[in-house]
C-alpha cells in the first residue's frame, strides 16, 4: 500500500507528463496542495522534497514551487543521443532479431538505446510512457500495446510529438497520431497461410487468432477472407480467439477440446509460431499426426519454425531487417527536424515458406 506522500507525488508527476503544467509553469501553494490532497502539511512537504531531489520541481524563495525542465537540467543530457526502445516484449521469441537490428544501427550512429517492453499490458506501458518522459531522449520506437483496442495513453505519446520528438512504431500503429509506421502485410499473410491448406485440398480449416493485437485481427481477416474466396463459409468453431493474457491459461484446453471434437480440423493457420507449437504439442499428445492428418501452418517464420519435428511452415517476418530501418529511420527524423512523408512508412511484403508441418489431405 502506498504512502499518502507517494500519492502526492505521482499526481505531481502527472502533472509534468500529461502538460497539465508546463516546464517553469508555477504550482499550486502548499496550503492549496493540503487542500487539493486532503492531507497534512508534513505530507506535503514529504512530497515536494522528494520531487526537488528527483528535479521534478525547484523552488524559487518567497515565490513558489515550479516546474522543471529535465531538458535543461545537465550539459551531459544536452550532448547525449538517446533513442528510446517500448516493445511489447524483449528476451523471448522474434523480439532479440528486432532488437538486435536496432542496436547495431544506432550504436554505430553514436546513440544510445533506452530500452523497456511492456509484456502487452497496458498499465505497464503508461508507466513506460511516464518515465520516457521524465528523461531526455531524441527519439522513440514503439510497439504499440493492445493495438487492436484504442489506446488507453495517447495524452502521453502527444506529450512526446508536442516537444517534437520524433516517434516511429513497428509491428501495428495508432490510428489516434501521425507518425510513420513498419509493419507486415499480415491480411496478406493471412491469405497465403490459408491458401496454402487449401491447395493441400484442405476443407476443414481452423484459424486461432489474438484478438487483442491488430495484427491478429488482419491474420484473421485474411484467413476469413481466403476462405470466402474459395467458397469455403465460416463455419461453428472454425475460428478460436484469445486474449495475450489466456495463453498459457485457457487457450490450450481450448485448442485439445477442437482436437478431439468429431469436427476436428484437418488444417490449422496460427496467430505466430508460439500458438503452432502449442498446437503441435497437443496433437502430439493425442496421437495425431502431423503433417498426416494434421497439418500446421505459423507466422513469423521464426527459429521455432526450423527446430520443431516437424519443421513448420510459416509466413516470413522481416525481424532484424525491421529493426534495422526502424532505427535508420527515426536517425533520419532526428536529423530533418521530425519531418517524414507517408512513403516513410513501410509494409513488408511476407512470404510463405514451406516445410514439413503441411501435407496434402489423405
Amino acid at each position: 500500500m502506498k504512502h499518502k506522500y507517494e500519492e502526492v507525488e505521482e499526481s505531481i508527476i502527472s502533472w509534468t507528463l500529461t502538460g497539465k503544467y508546463k516546464p517553469h509553469e508555477k504550482i499550486p501553494t502548499e496550503s492549496e496542495l493540503i487542500k487539493m490532497f486532503n492531507v497534512s502539511r508534513h505530507t506535503i512537504r514529504k512530497a515536494i522534497s522528494d520531487l526537488t531531489s528527483k528535479q521534478y520541481v525547484y523552488s524559487i524563495q518567497g515565490s513558489g514551487m515550479y516546474i522543471s525542465d529535465w531538458r535543461e537540467n545537465t550539459e551531459i543530457l544536452k550532448n547525449a543521443k538517446n533513442v528510446a526502445v517500448l516493445t511489447t516484449h524483449i528476451s523471448n521469441y522474434i523480439f532479440p532479431d528486432i532488437i538486435r537490428g536496432m542496436e547495431e544501427t544506432l550504436y554505430s550512429e553514436s546513440y544510445s538505446l533506452l530500452l523497456s517492453s511492456t509484456n502487452n499490458n497496458v498499465m505497464f506501458e503508461n508507466s513506460n510512457l511516464k518515465n520516457l518522459l521524465a528523461h531526455k531522449i531524441d527519439g522513440l520506437i514503439v510497439e504499440p500495446t493492445k493495438s487492436a483496442y484504442k489506446s488507453q495513453n495517447i495524452r502521453y505519446l502527444n506529450n512526446i510529438m508536442s516537444n517534437n520528438i520524433p516517434i516511429v512504431t513497428i509491428n501495428a500503429s495508432y490510428p489516434e497520431i501521425n507518425t510513420p509506421s513498419l509493419c507486415v502485410d499480415d491480411f496478406k499473410g493471412g491469405k497465403l497461410a490459408t491458401n496454402h491448406l487449401i491447395s493441400l485440398g484442405h476443407k476443414k480449416l481452423m484459424g486461432v487468432f489474438k484478438v487483442d493485437d491488430s495484427q491478429g485481427i488482419n491474420r484473421m481477416n485474411g484467413f476469413i477472407s481466403e476462405c470466402q474466396d474459395n467458397n469455403i463459409p465460416p463455419s461453428t468453431g472454425q475460428i478460436l480467439t484469445y486474449l495475450t493474457e489466456e495463453i498459457s491459461s485457457s487457450l490450450p484446453s481450448k485448442i485439445e477440446n477442437t482436437l478431439i471434437s468429431e469436427k476436428r480440423p484437418t488444417g490449422i493457420f496460427c496467430y505466430n509460431d508460439e500458438i503452432a507449437y502449442i498446437v503441435l504439442t497437443i496433437a502430439n499428445k493425442l496421437n495425431i499426426k502431423i503433417p498426416e492428418e494434421l497439418s500446421i501452418v505459423g507466422f513469423d517464420d521464426s527459429q521455432l519454425a526450423s527446430i520443431m519435428q516437424p519443421t513448420l511452415t510459416s509466413v516470413t517476418h522481416p525481424k532484424e531487417q525491421m529493426g534495422k530501418d526502424a532505427a535508420n529511420l527515426i536517425i533520419n527524423l532526428i536529423n530533418n527536424n521530425n519531418h517524414f512523408e507517408d512513403n516513410d512508412s513501410i509494409l513488408y511484403d511476407p512470404e510463405l515458406i514451406i516445410r514439413n508441418s503441411t501435407s496434402k489431405i489423405k
